[in-house]
């Protein structure tokens, strides 16, 4: 029982603590989303399908999107450092990508 509250004592603090890490990259300007997503991104994300993402509704937006890779989320690092239009690239790269959300009417027909 202890090893078990040792582990998940464990999990959450690595869970945590991702949300503070930060990750130093930096696009070259003028970059496409996709250019930065292949220098940043797919170590972690890949894709599958030809899609990256299977984000919810609420957060499928650039808005959102943006503010994730800045601030970073969960386990993800923040990305700093990319700003301005790269962030904007990546942003609407990152939505296109996005896996569609499928309406339980479309899912039984």
């Amino acid at each position: 029982m202890k090893r078990l509250t040792m582990l998940s004592a464990a999990t959450i603090i690595a869970t945590i603590t991702g949300c503070s890490v930060s990750n130093d990259f930096t696009p070259v300007a003028g970059n496409s989303g996709e250019e930065i997503f292949s220098n940043a991104c797919i170590d972690c994300h890949t894709p599958e399908n030809g899609y990256i993402y299977d984000i919810s509704p609420e957060k499928a937006n650039i808005e959102s999107i943006s503010a994730i890779i800045s601030k970073g989320e969960m386990v993800m690092p923040a990305f700093p450092n990319i700003q301005g239009a790269e962030l904007t690239a990546i942003s609407e790269f990152v939505l296109a990508k996005n896996k569609p959300v499928v309406s339980e009417d479309a899912a039984s027909e």
